[in-house]
C-alpha cells in the first residue's frame, strides 16, 4: 500500500509522541493557550538531531522512491502544496543553510523544511504551538537549528 505524504508526516509525529510518553501525555492535556506559551517540536526522525536530519536530507531520494524509512522528501512544489492544503501552513521565515519555517496560526502547527538546489524539499522537524506573534527564531531553535 502506498502511503501519502501527510500519512508519513502524521506517522512520524505519532512515533515521536509515543517514544516520549511523558511529553505525549503533556501534549495531550495542554490547551491552546499552553501550547502557544510553550511551543514544542520534534525531529522528523525520532531520536535524531534535526541538524543530522538536515545533513542526511541533502542526498535522500523522493519518499515515494525510498527503500526505507526517511524524512518526507518530495518535489518542492508538492511538499508546499501539502503543507498549505493539509495544515493551512504558509512560509513564515527563511533560516540558515537552506531551511524554511512554515506555520499555521489557525492549526497551531509549524514545520521546518530543508530545501535542496535540485527543487527537492524535506521535512526535518515539526511541532505545535505556532503563533503569528511568536519570533520565528524560536521555532528554528525548537527544531535544534540556529535559524
Amino acid at each position: 500500500m502506498k502511503t501519502t505524504p501527510i500519512l508519513r508526516l502524521a506517522s512520524a509525529l505519532m512515533a515521536v509522541l509515543l517514544a516520549l510518553p511523558g511529553q505525549a501525555a503533556l501534549a495531550a492535556t495542554q490547551d491552546r493557550e499552553e501550547n502557544l506559551a510553550n511551543p514544542r517540536g520534534w525531529s522528523a526522525i525520532a531520536g535524531m538531531d534535526p541538524r543530522a536530519v538536515r545533513e542526511m536530507a541533502r542526498s535522500l531520494p523522493l519518499s515515494d522512491q525510498a527503500a526505507g524509512d526517511q524524512p518526507w522528501c518530495d518535489r518542492k512544489a508538492e511538499l508546499e502544496r501539502t503543507l498549505r492544503h493539509d495544515f493551512g501552513e504558509s512560509e513564515v521565515a527563511v533560516g540558515s543553510d537552506g531551511t524554511t519555517l512554515w506555520g499555521s496560526a489557525l492549526m497551531g502547527t509549524w514545520t521546518v523544511v530543508f530545501e535542496r538546489p535540485d527543487a527537492t524539499s524535506c521535512v526535518i522537524a515539526s511541532g505545535i504551538g505556532f503563533s503569528d506573534a511568536a519570533n520565528p527564531a524560536l521555532f528554528f531553535v525548537k527544531a535544534g537549528l540556529n535559524g
